[in-house]
């Protein structure tokens, strides 16, 4: 059992600064999602140009808007380097424990949807005339805990878009409602976070819903992957 837990943690560091490095050089996906994110925020913030009392209502929906197809366009690169020259089908057949792969490309997932998200908040706010900065980091914990499940649900799901037609349209088709969970508690919980929305148990009933649901899915993304792969 010891041997094999240093061998397990050794390929996911592999992968996981593999990962990273390849994309703080080419910037190809953080670059994609970000410039995706802010033309969200400019149309819903040109869309919305009420008073601020009433941005304050908006600004939920249009926060979790914009990690929606961010997080969507994200986990859909997930195996695109793997994807060429056949190298894929090289990590699946080698010795390296799939989960460790699968952990690895969810926290990569995790860390730029949370990066798009950082640049998109206050600029959103901005534009809206809405002042966050007393409910920040409860914000960011919502979107934190949301950027997770995006990562443990459309990581795993990732893999038919390797060999699959048509798989732009058809990941998303699949991801968009098995997220929904996590959209609806993130959008009420920013709500109530907000004073727009009240709730008999406030806040903490949407955040224990997203981090069990984040919890239930990533645990059991790492049991079924090996699966998903094989067939």
């Amino acid at each position: 059992m010891s041997g094999a837990a240093p061998g397990y943690v050794a390929i996911l560091s592999a992968v996981l600064v593999k990962d990273l490095r390849a994309e703080l050089r080419s910037k190809e996906t953080l670059a994609t999602m970000g410039l995706f994110g802010l033309v969200m925020t400019f149309i819903l913030a040109f869309g919305f140009t009420a008073d601020p009392a009433t941005n304050r209502r908006v600004i939920p929906g249009a926060l979790w808007i914009a990690l929606l197809f961010a997080g969507t366009l994200g986990v859909g690169r997930t195996f695109a380097r793997e994807a060429k020259d056949d190298a894929f089908s090289a990590l699946i057949l080698s010795p390296a424990p799939r989960s460790a792969v699968l952990l690895a490309k969810m926290i990569v997932n995790f860390c730029l949807s949370l990066s798009v998200m950082v640049l998109v908040t206050p600029l959103l706010a901005i534009m809206l005339r809405v002042d966050l900065l007393p409910s920040l980091g409860p914000i960011m914990l919502m979107l934190a805990l949301g950027a997770g499940g995006f990562a443990v649900v459309g990581t795993p799901l990732a893999v038919m878009a390797v060999n699959a037609r048509f798989a732009e349209v058809l990941l998303p088709m699949v991801v968009f409602p098995m997220v929904s969970p996590v959209l609806i508690g993130g959008v009420k919980g920013t709500s109530v976070i907000l004073g727009t929305t009240f709730g008999d148990d406030g806040v903490g009933g949407w955040i224990q819903l997203m981090l069990a649901f984040d919890v239930a899915f990533g645990v059991g993304g790492l049991f079924l992957f090996e699966r998903m792969v094989t067939e």
